[in-house]
């Protein structure tokens, strides 16, 4: 038998939702920098992203299908559950906010909201699980005003296996049932099915200022130093690793936090890249193969690496570009930095790491001014003056 469907209307819905407040400022959680009942104005680093979605809110009109991107770890899923808590809160104390004690926010912070549909994206047979979803999105919400799905990371449907789930979700995706909503996350919008991409309505997320991910990071360590169990003798990161992680994390907290977690990872990662960067210098066959193979097997890892390798090419760029050095020593290292997110993406898109470093280093080492003249590996000219013995 059909479920009854729940016809009650949101404050928003009703337009009688109080006016929109200024972004929070209180402390992020481990999982991102809003908590599993948090509203819109807890998403702390995007204020067009949740102005955008409070608008939408205020007039009724959510989008039935939302593509969130943007870099990792800048609260893309977090905001897909902040938005189903203001759409689903009892007491929502501001617009687009929640009130994180009512039955819905609290079936949601415990993870047993049954109107909150997280889309494992990680299984074998995807189509015959967007089927089964499909089945599941014809009945209305169990007990809140709206359900939501969130496919995270919606990458993975760009990936050849997943062209039939893809085809199969675009249907849903454009005409879902009433009070039904798709959020997609992803990191790479463009490399989504263009249909898929055009039934959805497009947020971008950006990058976190190193000030805002300075205060997420102290606030981190002072919620770990505040518990008995957790402190340990130097256990609160100094300020020099604050930096290094700031750095490299590029705008993501999820990024910030794994450095700080594992220091001598840090450690480990940063030495390798200079590794590779001086094996690229060196031209050398065997030293760029050797540098390559120190990569590991480890994916994750391998990004990790070459992300401080990115920074050390961006950081020689910056300068280059300050001290005004000859065009070909700049267009150099921009090839180095589009070589090494290449790398990466072939890293993520299943290439062996080792391979794909080995053949971004010979890549790099083709453009680097010094070896333009010369293939990779090739041996020195004899110098003049010196003969050599033919046996």
């Amino acid at each position: 038998m059909a479920r009854e469907r729940n016809t009650s209307e949101s404050p928003a819905q009703k337009g009688g939702a109080p006016s929109h407040t200024a972004g929070s400022d209180g402390a992020g959680s481990k999982a991102g920098f809003a908590a599993p009942t948090a509203g819109l104005s807890d998403i702390l680093g995007q204020p067009a992203v949740t102005q955008a979605l409070c608008d939408a809110l205020l007039h009724g009109r959510v989008h039935h299908a939302y593509l969130f991107d943007g870099p990792e770890g800048t609260g893309k899923a977090s905001c897909a559950r902040a938005l189903f808590a203001a759409l689903n809160c009892l007491q929502p104390p501001t617009l687009g906010g929640a009130c994180g004690t009512c039955e819905s926010c609290y079936k949601l912070a415990s993870g047993s909201h049954p109107d909150l549909i997280p889309f494992d994206m990680s299984l074998s047979g995807l189509a015959d699980e967007v089927d089964r979803l499909i089945k599941r999105l014809q009945f209305p919400p169990y007990e809140g005003r709206a359900q939501m799905v969130i496919l995270d990371p919606a990458d993975l449907l760009a990936m050849p296996t997943a062209v039939t789930a893809a085809n199969r979700l675009l249907k849903t995706l454009e005409e879902p049932r009433a009070n039904t909503h798709l959020v997609l996350v992803t990191t790479s919008a463009s490399s989504l099915l263009p249909t898929l991409r055009s039934r959805c309505q497009r947020l971008r997320f950006v990058p976190l200022s190193d000030d805002l991910l300075r205060d997420l990071l102290r606030r981190d360590a002072e919620a770990t130093l505040s518990d008995p169990a957790t402190v340990a003798e130097g256990a609160g990161p100094s300020a020099a690793d604050l930096d290094a992680a700031i750095q490299l994390a590029q705008g993501s907290i999820g990024a910030a936090r794994r450095a700080l977690a594992d220091r001598e990872r840090l450690q480990h990662n940063a030495e390798t890249a200079q590794a590779l960067l001086a094996a690229a210098r060196s031209g050398r066959a065997t030293q760029l193969v050797e540098a390559a193979s120190s990569v590991g097997s480890d994916r994750e890892q391998a990004n990790e690496i070459l992300e401080h390798l990115w920074l050390l090419f961006h950081r020689d760029l910056r300068r280059a570009v300050q001290e005004q050095r000859a065009t070909a020593s700049q267009e150099s290292l921009i090839a180095a930095l589009r070589a090494t997110r290449s790398a990466q993406q072939a890293i993520r898109g299943y290439t062996a790491a080792p391979l794909a470093v080995e053949r971004m280093l010979r890549h790099i080492a083709e453009t680097l001014p010094e070896h333009r003249r010369k293939p990779v590996g090739s041996r020195p000219s004899p110098t003049p003056g010196t003969s050599r013995h033919v046996r």
